[in-house]
């Protein structure tokens, strides 16, 4: 397996540079697996999750975030994702997030003509990015 490149930058300056051999990602034309010498891509990428497998002490290793959507840049030898924002397994408080979903639901289902439906569409899908790790 060739390896490439992977770097994932936030506005924040929160920041992952790993070697992967396989990057799968949910763009707005769809799902993709990503593999070394890939075609040069410019994608959006949707509030979903992102997912790449690595080589540790030659064990394959799963490394799964919840993404708030961005850019992915793929080059021959490298993916560039500017991520709006990302977490990990490990820290994301899947209580709040569960808050973070009922609300979304309560709000999308209110009678309330002054509802943001769209911010409450955005919230439910990040809150069902982050549960989707469980």
């Amino acid at each position: 397996m060739t390896n490439f490149k992977l770097t994932i930058v936030t506005p924040d300056g929160k920041k992952i540079v790993d070697e992967c051999h396989i990057l799968n990602v949910v763009t707005t034309g769809g799902a993709l697996g990503i593999l070394a010498h890939h075609l040069p891509l410019l994608a959006v990428i949707e509030i979903s999750h992102l997912n790449y497998k690595k080589i540790v002490d030659n064990q394959e290793e799963k490394v799964e975030l919840a993404i708030h959507g961005g850019i992915l840049n793929v080059k021959e030898d490298e993916v560039i994702v500017l991520a709006e924002a990302f977490e990990t397994k490990d820290e994301i408080d899947y209580e709040r997030a569960n808050r973070s979903k009922a609300r979304a639901e309560e709000r999308l289902n209110s009678p309330d003509e002054n509802i943001d439906i769209k911010r409450a569409e955005l919230s439910l899908k990040r809150a069902l990015s982050r549960l989707s790790l469980r």
